[in-house]
């Protein structure tokens, strides 16, 4: 049974009971380049089937391998200035891998903003994987105080080694658009994952 045939029902409910200013969002996570394969009320953050996993949704990946399967409520607020409160958790299948992610955000007054969960930057939530990689690679710079200048080849392979941090490199394509975006071979690339992946054993 596929991800979207088996968690079809529950997006349904959520989203029935919820109303059109709940966007509900299901994520089969073996795509991450295009994970959404459910959406209900899209108009929310402007989405739609295909389109990738956020910048949180990658770091929720690296937190499942641990253990971790619910992210907690937080607040956030979409480019065209929505205020959202959401929340998110994996699904897991039988043999209790990781298989999917259902989201839930929810169009508030900025008045209502309550979410408690201050561990991560705002979310962004974009149509294309690519989008997803620069804003990953803009925290990363911004991180280590190193946005908007020229790059030495010390702060790319930091920047890489966040970013092997953050999951990005489980999307496929991810390992070319970084290259591009840094402007250093893909082979480089894997060098510097192998040895980010290395520092952290």
């Amino acid at each position: 049974m596929s991800v979207r045939d088996r968690w079809r029902a529950l997006v349904e409910c959520i989203a029935d009971l919820l109303g059109p200013c709940a966007e509900v969002v299901l994520h089969d996570v073996r795509h991450p380049d295009r994970s959404i394969v459910l959406i209900r009320n899209g108009h929310v953050t402007g989405r739609k089937v295909g389109a990738p996993l956020t910048d949180i949704g990658f770091l929720m990946l690296r937190d499942a391998a641990r253990g971790k399967d619910a992210l907690g409520v937080y607040d956030n607020t979409t480019e065209s200035g929505k205020h959202l409160k959401c929340n998110a958790l994996v699904l897991r299948d039988d043999n209790g891998a990781v298989a999917a992610m259902l989201c839930i955000n929810l169009e508030v007054p900025s008045v209502e903003a309550v979410g408690s969960n201050e561990l991560f930057s705002p979310e962004h939530y974009h149509t294309g994987v690519s989008q997803v990689i620069g804003s990953l690679i803009e925290k990363a710079s911004m991180s280590f105080g190193i946005a908007g200048k020229d790059l030495s080849s010390e702060e790319k392979r930091k920047i890489i080694a966040a970013l092997s941090d953050d999951g990005v490199f489980m999307a496929r394509g991810a390992v070319k658009q970084v290259s591009l975006r840094l402007g250093i071979a893909a082979p480089t690339v894997y060098k510097y994952i192998q040895g980010a992946r290395k520092a952290r054993s």
